[in-house]
């Protein structure tokens, strides 16, 4: 109970008794004029006690308002000192593009520690291309009002120029209307550095190594084939040997190529349709020998013989190579590879599973089967061996397909895919 009502409620008591006994002192003689004090006593009582408890209720809520105003500023410090040391740049502008406030990153990256202002006038800051290139990214918020982001130069008039990661989010209105962006921007010229240098290697990959080596394999070809002059048995067999090595050479350095290709999405396919059971046959032939080595059969069930499937046949044909070449290096001599293709049950896939006896993988080796170099290790350190079933995964996702592995404790693992099917009556042939 407040203390307010406490001390009206003793003086109404007091009062009502001082009058009670006066009354009963007095005869009653003057019963008038003691009601008429009673009353005047008690609207004194009432007045003070409601003065008196307005005040406090005054005080009370200001000591609230006080507590919370020191709480949000509290709370607005930590949060002040976060942004502003964050190792990002992140400013504020309204649908003008004219600089309303930000952190000590966006500052020293205007340059404009001691005049601020400036930043009221964007012509004065960016370079005209940046300025109409983030004119554009904010009516395109304005429409859509969802946060946009992208990679970018952005060229100050100053002369500095640097490459961001650009993250802008819309502010809106009680009306839903946007009034102003939040922008946080973060420095990618290392990754942009290291892209271009990446970029140089491949390149010299490409044209210093592949072209070199395709060069060495075709006149290797011309030799062993005798049109360049007849050779003996053993000149032959060091021959093979030689070409063996430059192939897997030139195969090796593709896989390189096509996986950096795959990551920048620098890819186009060239959709064809294609006989499942006739391009798996030229797959395993590619490997008949290595078969031979270890002495692996080739067991392929089909219900039909002619499943077909649309599908870049260069880039398919390597994935499945990929995948073959993995099933030889794992499989224990003497065995079998098991190659079942059959439709699924809702007939629009075709389902593919090459199984075969090797060591068993566990659950957590296989979540990283597909990633790259993660295999390596099990290819017993064959060099770039651990980038042959991340491409293969990669160009099968890339034909909307799916591929995952299974391993069983008798020490058999099967591989399965799954690719669209034509449907020969409803889908014409596809030529882009």
């Amino acid at each position: 109970m407040p203390n307010s009502l406490k001390n009206y409620i003793i003086c109404a008591v007091a009062t009502v008794t001082i009058s009670t006994s006066l009354c009963f002192i007095l005869n009653f003689k003057y019963s008038l004029h003691i009601l008429c004090f009673i009353i005047l006593c008690c609207l004194i009582n009432t007045y003070f006690v409601l003065h008196i408890s307005e005040k406090q209720i005054e005080r009370e809520n200001e000591e609230r308002e006080n507590k919370l105003i020191k709480q949000i500023e509290y709370s607005s410090k930590h949060l002040t000192t976060i942004i502003s040391n964050l190792p990002l740049v992140a400013y504020i502008i309204d649908t003008e593009c004219r600089f309303i406030t930000g952190n000590s990153e966006a500052i020293k990256f205007f340059g404009v520690e001691n005049n601020i202002e400036q930043l009221r006038y964007p012509e004065t800051v960016f370079e005209k291309d940046t300025l109409e290139m983030i004119r554009e990214e904010n009516k395109l918020i304005i429409q859509n009002k969802e946060p946009f982001v992208t990679d970018k130069i952005v060229k100050l008039k100053s002369g500095r120029q640097n490459w961001f990661n650009i993250r802008k989010v819309p502010i809106l209105n009680d009306s839903d209307d946007v009034k102003g962006f939040v922008i946080f921007g973060r420095n990618i010229d290392i990754e942009k550095a290291a892209q271009k240098q990446r970029e140089t290697y491949i390149s010299t990959l490409s044209h210093d190594l592949k072209i070199p080596t395709l060069a060495q394999i075709r006149a290797l070809e011309l030799l062993i084939s005798g049109n360049l002059g007849k050779v003996n048995k053993m000149q032959k067999e060091v021959l093979n040997l030689t070409l063996d090595s430059c192939r897997y050479m030139y195969d090796m350095l593709s896989t390189l190529l096509s996986a950096y290709k795959y990551e920048n999405k620098d890819i186009t396919l060239t959709y064809e349709k294609i006989q499942i059971m006739k391009l798996m046959d030229e797959c395993f032939h590619k490997y008949v020998k290595s078969m031979h080595h270890k002495n692996i059969r080739i067991k392929v069930k089909a219900k039909e013989k002619f499943f077909a499937v649309y599908a870049d046949k260069c880039q398919i044909k390597k994935a499945f190579e990929n995948l073959i070449d993995h099933c030889i290096s794992s499989a224990y001599e003497n065995t079998e590879i098991v190659c079942d293709i059959k439709k699924t049950h809702c007939g629009k896939n075709v389902f593919m599973s090459l199984g075969f006896e090797s060591p068993y993988i566990t659950s957590e080796q296989i979540e990283n089967l597909f990633k790259r170099y993660a295999t390596a290790a099990e290819k017993m350190g064959k060099v770039g061996s651990g980038l042959g079933l991340y491409l293969a995964k990669q160009i099968i996702n890339a034909h909307n397909g799916i591929i995952y592995a299974e391993s069983k404790e008798s020490n058999y693992n099967i591989y399965n895919i799954e690719l669209p099917c034509i449907n020969e009556c409803k889908i014409p042939a596809i030529t882009n």
